[in-house]
């Protein structure tokens, strides 16, 4: 494979590492496969309480179920069967607490919120990433011209779809689908020059086209411009290209 694919190769990389990451850690353990179970029980009764097994059922509607399970039943077994005959008590709390238990519901809602999170963390290092990248770096595209208007490009134009395929041929980067450009259609004056902090603020001021979808924005006319990557995340990038004469 050609060194030119660095960038492209570690993105993709990069993603698959978090999807196969993502995919382990949501293997969760026999106690929140358990919790799936009572979910499911859970739209069986139309009134239901979530209750902690204190004993082990061998018998009876939960035979099979052990001690410091959680389950949820209908409300009146609970309340005339399982509580009374000190086979359960109610999942408050308090009562996971003098159980020594962790409530598997909020182990498994943390669970999800870490996952987020750490994806998150991941969109925003490939942001990071393809940010470093474009820093120093323009597209240019080639145009002829209106020969009575020199800065008119006549035939033609330049469209979202022209940066992407540039992107791809000139710097060897692959958007995925769901990865838009937007076009900031106005001509910018000094652009080599000009920060990041201030790209940023530029391409941020734009008006966002619909979510996935690339823009329909078209330039006709020779001279530098910036467009705006999404990412995963929503995390913007700044591109810069350069319409040139043929």
């Amino acid at each position: 494979m050609s060194s030119t694919l660095c960038l492209s190769s570690l993105l993709h990389i990069g993603r698959r590492s978090l999807r196969s990451t993502t995919l382990q850690k949501t293997s969760l353990p026999s106690q929140h496969i358990m919790v799936h179970h009572n979910q499911q029980q859970h739209h069986r009764f139309k009134h239901s309480v979530r209750v902690i097994l204190t004993r082990d059922l061998p018998e009876g509607q939960m035979r099979g179920m052990y001690a410091g399970e959680v389950h949820h039943v209908a409300a009146g077994y609970a309340r005339n069967y399982l509580i009374p005959k000190q086979m359960a008590v109610y999942a408050t709390e308090r009562n996971f607490e003098r159980c020594g238990l962790v409530d598997p519901q909020l182990m498994l809602e943390k669970e999800v919120t870490e996952r987020d999170e750490e994806e998150d963390n991941e969109d925003l290092k490939a942001a990071d990433l393809l940010r470093k990248y474009l820093r120093n770096k323009t597209v240019k595209i080639i145009r002829n011209v209106d020969l009575n208007t020199p800065t008119l490009c006549h035939p033609g134009h330049v469209s979202a779809k022209n940066l992407r395929d540039k992107l791809s041929s000139q710097l060897k980067i692959d958007l995925q689908p769901h990865e838009t450009i937007q076009i900031r259609n106005a001509h910018v004056v000094g652009l080599e020059e000009m920060e990041e902090k201030e790209m940023m603020g530029l391409i941020m001021g734009m008006e966002g086209g619909d979510e996935g979808v690339d823009c329909d924005t078209k330039v006709k006319h020779l001279g530098d411009y910036l467009a705006k990557i999404t990412l995963a995340g929503g995390y913007a990038v700044p591109l810069q290209f350069r319409v040139e004469r043929r």
